[in-house]
């Protein structure tokens, strides 16, 4: 049987950095495919949906939008194998950064009362990388969705990317951390009316 929490790490390894609307945002230090250290984010809730509303909701170009901040395109694609798809999303994105897009594959895997939804980056010729517009690498992380009973979920949802040398941390924690307690918030408001 398949294990879906042996690869998740211990609660210790993470700290604490912000609680916010229900939002517990976590941070640890990590090494990258190329030995860098970067930093991953986890943010963790309950919400009151299932797994058929939260995956219509990530697979939907017309929520994606809604529930992504900054996002002003998002685009979904089948992948070839049942639940697998292709996500690509492009940010409009405020001073000091440029604006970023990222494509992104996904997979779905479910065992009785939890759910992982794992995600990397990944190429396709529809997405092409634009001059303009910084591509988001070395994304990597998953969705993990552990039914409660009552109706009730935790998710717990984690990520890290290679690192922007372009901006310095002082300028950007405060920024992401807001803009994933906004994501997460909006994507909670969302999959509790999409149940």
């Amino acid at each position: 049987m398949l294990s879906l929490a042996s690869n998740t790490t211990s609660e210790e390894e993470f700290k604490l950095v912000r609680t916010d609307k229900g939002i517990a945002l976590y941070e640890r230090w990590i090494p990258n495919a190329a030995d860098e250290k970067v930093r991953e984010i986890k943010a963790t809730f309950i919400v009151r949906a299932d797994v058929a509303g939260i995956s219509r909701l990530m697979t939907s170009p017309a929520m994606g939008t809604d529930w992504n901040v900054n996002a002003k395109e998002y685009n979904v694609l089948p992948a070839g194998a049942e639940n697998t798809w292709i996500t690509y999303i492009k940010y409009s994105i405020p001073w000091p950064f440029e604006d970023q897009d990222c494509c992104l594959l996904y997979h779905l895997r479910r065992e009785e009362q939890n759910t992982e939804i794992s995600f990397e980056s990944t190429s396709h010729s529809r997405f092409p990388v634009y001059k303009n517009i910084t591509r988001i690498s070395g994304a990597k992380g998953k969705w993990l969705l552990q039914e409660l009973g009552n109706g009730n979920m935790r998710v717990t949802y984690m990520i890290s990317t290679d690192r922007s040398k372009k901006v310095p941390r002082w300028i950007s924690d405060p920024i992401v951390q807001g803009n994933l307690i906004e994501t997460m918030t909006r994507f909670k408001t969302l999959a509790e009316k999409n149940k």
